[in-house]
């Protein structure tokens, strides 16, 4: 009996609860994400096909953001405290993927996220945003892992790609140990992605013996442990 009285007390909690309008609201309780999404090379908002998808790969969204309207897009429908992956690609852009961690609450919120995809254009250099080696050096610094993260995924998530990686000296004092060190960066670069499995076949290299035209050295005095690097290009080449 004392079995059977415990049970019932059990049954008549949980009762309550889902019968319970707070339980309810929470079970079913939504958010949203909105945000712009902008060309990552000109920084200008830009139409593009976007899904979303939960943790179990269950697609819940699927849209375009608005460039007449600052890229705008929303998102609505999804539970706090969860993970999605936002999927970005079509013919005029590279297809990307972000990891969106939204947090918990326990009342409607909106929370805001802006995306930088890459446009896919013959010729187009996407720069190298943080350096990767150090003044006159060919090695990847220490850490390198972390920056080269991004371009690595856009490797590995539009295998039709084939870049060439541009590097430019740190100065102008001499051409041909330039492009030892240029070529020796590119190497290194090269060697790293082929590592992580991406096919040598889609990557040339060009190592260039002067700085760039476009970047150049500073012509003022730089603070104290400040150093120009050469900057490093990866030039889509087909797709």
């Amino acid at each position: 009996m004392r079995k059977i009285a415990v049970f019932s007390a059990i049954f008549a909690v949980l009762s309550v609860l889902q019968l319970s309008p707070c339980y309810s609201q929470l079970t079913k309780l939504v958010v949203s994400l909105t945000g712009s999404v902008f060309n990552e090379i000109t920084h200008q908002p830009i139409s593009v096909r976007m899904e979303a998808f939960d943790a179990n790969g269950k697609r819940v969204y699927r849209g375009i953001s608005n460039a007449e309207q600052n890229g705008y897009y929303y998102i609505t429908g999804l539970k706090p405290g969860e993970k999605y992956f936002i999927r970005f690609g079509d013919l005029d852009y590279f297809k990307q993927d972000f990891e969106v961690n939204i947090p918990p609450t326990d009342k409607y919120a909106e929370f805001s996220r802006d995306f930088l995809i890459k446009p896919k254009a013959r010729g187009l250099r996407i720069p190298q945003k943080v350096p990767t080696f150090e003044s006159g050096k060919t090695k990847l610094r220490a850490g390198s892992d972390f920056f080269l993260k991004d371009i690595l995924e856009t490797m590995q998530k539009n295998p039709r790609i084939h870049f060439q990686i541009l590097c430019f000296p740190d100065n102008n004092a001499n051409s041909n140990e330039n492009k030892v060190i240029t070529e020796g960066r590119c190497n290194s670069l090269k060697e790293y992605f082929v590592k992580n499995g991406i096919d040598a076949d889609r990557i040339t290299i060009y190592g260039s013996d002067t700085t760039d035209p476009t970047q150049p050295p500073p012509t003022g005095l730089r603070p104290k442990g400040k150093w120009y690097i050469g900057p490093t290009y990866y030039v889509v080449e087909s797709f």
